[in-house]
């Protein structure tokens, strides 16, 4: 059966009147229900990035504003360097110059945070246009809690599907495709939770590629719902955000290099 009667259960009064959605779909409106849309508004955070195979490490300064904005600023700050993504694009810099900019969704962000605070039918309309099948699901044990996984069933690994904790309904495993190295999937682990207003926020996202670890990310010195610049998401022209204090390199020393995508 692709939906156990546990998952059912848990999505009863859920559902809008009309047709009965696909068990992926009633998931994400479960997800989106379970804080009553009352997702914190933004964070910001320094961000430890190790990149495991070039035994590198970089000071990523990040801010989140959940549904369709992020942006990372890399130290040292006069490099310039940054990436904006804005719903379903993204903007690279570098030497404080747009290199790069262009259509990109990436679902690691929507189902982290879009998935509780944008509205569930553009939730689902993504995963639908980006390859997770909705109308799979299961249940079963992951790191010692029950999760409900979306996009397969029971035994399949290798096609793109989301793990979330079926207590707190967060993202706890993404798996998808690569298009780029099809022997290379990605695996992205979540953990490290903490509250976050009514929503969560997560402190550690590992990040593997054929089953091999490849990039950690670590979150230090978090503010939830910060007083932010109106401006800061807007991807021209660049201008390094007051908060970041020059960006200070604090987990770095060694020379960076540019985000996936940038320069």
């Amino acid at each position: 059966m692709p939906l156990v009667v546990p998952i059912l259960l848990l999505l009863t009064g859920l559902q809008p009147s009309g047709p009965a959605p696909l068990p992926g779909e009633a998931v994400v409106r479960a997800a989106y229900a379970k804080t009553a849309g009352k997702w914190f508004h933004a964070a910001q955070w320094v961000q430890r990035t190790t990149m495991q195979g070039e035994q590198r490490v970089e000071t990523w300064y990040v801010t989140l504003q959940p549904p369709g904005f992020m942006r990372v600023d890399v130290a040292p700050g006069v490099t310039g360097r940054a990436i904006i993504y804005r719903n379903d694009s993204s903007y690279n810099y570098g030497k404080g110059a747009l290199r790069t900019a262009g259509p990109e969704v990436q679902p690691l962000f929507v189902l982290l945070h879009d998935l509780h605070s944008a509205k569930p039918e553009k939730t689902i309309a993504m995963l639908k246009t980006y390859g997770f099948d909705l109308s799979k699901t299961h249940e079963q044990k992951f790191e010692g809690a029950t999760v409900v996984v979306v996009g397969a069933l029971a035994g399949d690994s290798s096609s793109n599907q989301f793990w979330l904790d079926k207590q707190k309904m967060v993202l706890v495993r993404l798996i998808e495709r690569n298009g780029a190295n099809p022997q290379l999937p990605l695996d992205a682990r979540i953990s490290n939770y903490s509250k976050a207003g009514a929503g969560w926020l997560e402190q550690t996202v590992k990040m593997y590629l054929g089953g091999q670890l490849t990039t950690v990310q670590e979150y230090t010195g978090v503010v939830v719902d910060p007083k932010m610049e109106a401006t800061l998401f807007d991807p021209r022209p660049y201008r390094l955000p007051n908060w970041v204090k020059g960006a200070k390199d604090i987990f770095g020393g060694v020379p960076n290099m540019a985000l996936p995508g940038g320069h």
